[in-house]
């Protein structure tokens, strides 16, 4: 495989509590920072069915019924995402210097580590930094015998440390399976990556390097090896989420005045706006079609808030209920939405 380079910098959610004020301080994944006062809490509850996983510093959220729980405590799982029949997990496992792809029950239980990125070599020492690499944004296949996630070849190398691009591999979703080669890009890196509806078909964002064109999401089928820009999708757009007919295509899309969400449908057309707060990414629909959510920015607020929308045959239908405030959650982690 040819070996192609480039400088990644990473950014986490750290969490720092102070007890003698109460302020809650959280710097995202994209090295911005938040802080608030206030009690983190739930505002509105519609009736939503099934249950959204997203996470917060670090830590799984589970939203359903109604009620928001933190059901992992280890400061460290990012990018959830369900398997279609709800019964199963994967995720990112934070370590230093390195990130793994987990799987687990979503009963609970002792999570499955699926890759082997980190480093045996020293805490804090230069060696580790050269002997570990990084997964992100794993999803399963229709199925859920598979998952589709990004990483690079190999760790960095050369003086100082360089890093291949994010490429896109497959995995059998168990233990001990190995990681088959997907698509790779050496003028970009491949972010968020989501199987189609009859798992033929990947969609995914892709960030071109330097001047190498605009961010945009594509289409990426397994077969053939086809790649192909979605008829209608415009540049500047990325997390991608499908309807689960299959038949539309659901993204944040960065405009002049902000980001808000978007719809498509594959076969092409017009995308139609569906938010206008200026800071909505993360889409996620419902099993039954029935409802959109997505994470925004309140006015005023210091991060990203869990918002609900109803639609109607595709269309917007009233208006978008803000479900949480203070919560704080991790924008890149997205929503992943199970039954």
């Amino acid at each position: 495989m040819k070996r192609i380079y480039f400088f990644l910098r990473v950014w986490f959610v750290v969490v720092v509590l102070t007890a003698c004020s109460g302020t809650t301080t959280v710097t995202n994944s994209d090295g911005t920072v938040s802080t608030t006062n206030r009690a983190p809490a739930v505002i509105a509850t519609p009736d939503l069915p099934g249950r959204l996983l997203m996470s917060k510093a670090g830590d799984l959220m589970m939203w359903q019924a109604g009620n928001l729980q933190q059901i992992t405590k280890s400061g460290d799982a990012w990018q959830p995402a369900f398997s279609r029949d709800g019964t199963r997990i994967v995720f990112v496992r934070r370590t230093e210097s390195a990130s793994d792809i987990m799987l687990t029950s979503a009963a609970g239980g002792e999570a499955i580590q699926l890759t082997d990125n980190m480093s045996r070599h020293a805490l804090h020492s230069f060696e580790r930094m050269y002997d570990s690499t990084w997964a992100f944004y794993p999803s399963f296949s229709p199925d859920g015998s598979r998952i589709v996630y990004v990483s690079q070849f190999g760790p960095p190398e050369g003086s100082p440390a360089s890093e291949y691009r994010l490429i896109m591999y497959f995995m059998d979703a168990r233990a001990g399976a190995k990681r088959i080669d997907g698509y790779a890009d050496g003028s970009g890196n491949i972010g968020h990556s989501i199987f189609d509806v009859d798992g033929k078909n990947i969609y995914f964002a892709f960030n071109p390097a330097g001047q190498n064109g605009a961010p945009r999401i594509m289409r990426y089928t397994i077969e053939s090896g086809r790649l192909m820009i979605p008829t209608g999708m415009p540049d500047q757009s990325y997390d991608p989420a499908l309807s689960p007919d299959g038949q539309t295509i659901y993204f944040a899309l960065r405009t002049a005045t902000g980001t808000d969400i978007f719809g498509l449908p594959v076969n092409g057309g017009t995308p139609t706006q569906l938010t206008t707060l200026n800071t909505a990414r993360a889409p996620a629909i419902s099993p039954d079609g029935s409802w959109l959510v997505y994470l925004a920015v309140p006015a005023g607020a210091p991060g990203f808030e869990l918002y609900a929308q109803k639609l109607k045959d595709g269309a917007l239908d009233g208006d978008a209920v803000q479900m949480t405030r203070d919560q704080l959650f991790d924008a890149d982690s997205g929503i992943s939405w199970g039954n």
